[in-house]
């Protein structure tokens, strides 16, 4: 059955010629808010979008059945108006791993060989001897071993890193972990890792999961990476922790909020590295997107059962 589709994403042009192509009997059309025929809102059977959609538009669009998102966390987008009703949510989850993956790794080696410190140096003209540290035989501890966790995991085991992580299911422990646990397994990890690396998926069972006992496990010589879990450590909480050197400092990519405002202390404590969400994104972005969608597209013309399915109440 045809079915009229909003692109509510900056799709590039041989893109949308080529999925409009693929998928003739739909009227596809890719604009923004302000761009879109209000008269068109209350007929759209499906949107693939890559920001939350405002609640008001959601109302006005009394069709609505399918929510296509670009990211694997869908939190943001579940909205009232959308869990208010039976739209179906699915999500881009599994095709971030790599990205995420490497920006660990490469957090990790920018600690390990003293990097900042040498940078600032540099800065100051000041020729300093300092001594790097190997990362073959230290331990990594991944909070949250999905699909970006797993292939962290992998990576660094083949580097010949010691591998702990946690997740929901500890059962089937892959062979590049070393130690699985559930979340109760958690003091475990923090007390012997030399860099924890959160990988959280952004739901309300995640926020401050981590608070001042958790911190204090850590060592003195561990940094922290956050890379996903924006609510899962009170921000007050990391600064006292990071000023106090509970641990020894941070790398920062996820945020409660974003942009991280002016006033943040985060910005100009020596200790932490603060980048802007930029973790998760990819020079491949529509190659590693658009599979997905189109197969979705194609289930959802069919009738048949989608794929990332979110369950609008737990928000994964």
């Amino acid at each position: 059955m045809p079915k009229n589709i909003w692109l509510r994403v900056n799709l590039p042009d041989d893109e949308l010629t080529a999925l409009q192509r693929e998928f003739a009997r739909c009227e596809i059309r890719r604009c923004d808010d302000a761009e879109m025929d209000p008269r068109w809102l209350a007929q759209i059977d499906g949107v693939f979008t890559e920001e939350p959609i405002p609640d008001e538009i959601i109302e006005r669009m009394t069709g609505l059945q399918w929510l296509h998102v670009t990211r694997g966390g869908v939190n943001v987008y579940l909205t009232e108006a959308v869990k208010s009703r039976p739209i179906h949510v699915t999500g881009s989850k599994g095709i971030h791993g790599t990205v995420f993956a490497e920006f660990a790794l490469a957090s990790i080696f920018m600690l390990a060989k003293r990097l900042p410190e040498c940078i600032e140096s540099q800065r100051q003209k000041k020729w300093q001897k300092l001594q790097p540290i190997e990362v073959n035989g230290q331990t990594l501890g991944i909070v949250g071993l999905g699909t970006a966790g797993g292939e962290l995991a992998r990576k660094a085991k083949a580097m010949g890193m010691r591998v702990m992580a946690t997740r929901r299911n500890a059962a089937d422990k892959p062979g590049y972990v070393d130690e699985l646990g559930t979340p109760e397994f958690l003091p475990r990890l923090l007390e012997q890792s030399d860099y924890v690396v959160l990988l959280l998926a952004s739901v309300p069972s995640t926020v401050n999961l981590i608070g001042e006992n958790e911190l204090r496990l850590m060592k003195s010589s561990a940094y922290l990476i956050n890379l996903t879990g924006g609510r899962a450590i009170e921000e007050t909480l990391l600064v006292r922790a990071l000023k106090e050197n509970w641990f020894a400092g941070a790398v920062l990519d996820a945020f409660a909020r974003q942009p991280l405002p002016p006033e943040s202390e985060l910005w100009n404590l020596p200790n932490v590295i603060v980048t802007p969400r930029i973790a998760g994104i990819t020079s491949q972005k529509w190659p590693a997107v658009l599979p997905l969608f189109k197969e979705n597209l194609r289930r959802f013309v069919a009738g048949e059962p989608l794929r990332n399915v979110v369950n609008k109440e737990l928000g994964y």
